[in-house]
């Protein structure tokens, strides 16, 4: 069945507050989260309004995900992975109010961009729809991320995989938030979400950017909201560094 946002606004209220449960995860504690992967689930018009201002702690998040001194590099991403992994976890559950087989019968990003399954299981490229694309990717993700021989929590070595398995999971959890912005943003700005939801996608677009784990030509479907959110942090950043030295 349809769900039309303006029809059901339970649907609405739900998306909206939890939405807003949203925060970018502490890296404090990373080792007992990853030994509680995978995680149970907790039970989301194409228009981009590039000028949106509901944007929350820009550049915190962004100096969040540099890698502190003395810390391995390995364990570092996985740390970041693993909170990056339950903040689009917790949006996937949160799309299904207005993400489903009627509304979004092929995983896309756009009109013009569509997305294909496919993985060590099916090596055929299989087309889904976009919640069976989501929920799909949630569960290879927990089991990516439970795998104790790709991410160790014992204190041994990460293997060579490992950053494969990081830039696979990244790749396509991009596709998540290309589909939410690019399909679903008009009901989550209506409802005033739309800062969690930028503010979750930038934790993930500066972790990827600094380690440098998902190439610009995959993420082009978001490029122009990227453009103007870089822009926008490095004016930010400017006129702080400004105030600071009067």
């Amino acid at each position: 069945r349809r769900l039309a946002p303006r029809r059901h606004p339970r649907a609405r209220i739900r998306l909206r507050r939890a939405m807003a449960t949203d925060t970018v995860v502490s890296n404090k504690g990373w080792l007992r989260a990853l030994a509680m992967m995978p995680i149970p689930p907790h039970s989301g018009i194409y228009k981009l309004h590039l000028q949106t201002k509901e944007t929350i702690g820009s550049l915190s998040v962004r100096e969040s995900v540099r890698l502190p001194t003395g810390l391995d590099r390995d364990e570092w991403i996985a740390s970041q992975l693993c909170g990056i992994f339950e903040e689009l976890e917790h949006l996937v559950n949160v799309m299904e109010d207005v993400c489903n087989e009627d509304t979004c019968p092929r995983m896309s990003a756009g009109k013009c961009v569509q997305y294909s399954w496919a993985d060590e299981r099916h090596t055929a490229p299989r087309a889904l729809s976009a919640p069976e694309y989501m929920r799909t990717l949630i569960v290879y993700a927990e089991e990516r991320l439970g795998d104790r021989k790709v991410v160790p929590i014992d204190g041994s070595a990460f293997p060579p995989e490992f950053m494969h398995m990081v830039k696979t999971l990244c790749k396509r959890f991009f596709r998540v938030y290309a589909h939410t912005y690019l399909s679903h943003f008009q009901v989550i700005q209506e409802q005033g979400a739309e800062g969690h939801l930028n503010c979750n996608f930038k934790h993930f677009l500066y972790f990827v950017l600094e380690f440098d784990l998902v190439g610009k030509q995959d993420m082009s479907p978001l490029a122009e909201l990227i453009k103007m959110f870089l822009e926008t942090d490095d004016r930010n950043r400017t006129k702080g560094k400004a105030k600071s030295e009067k």
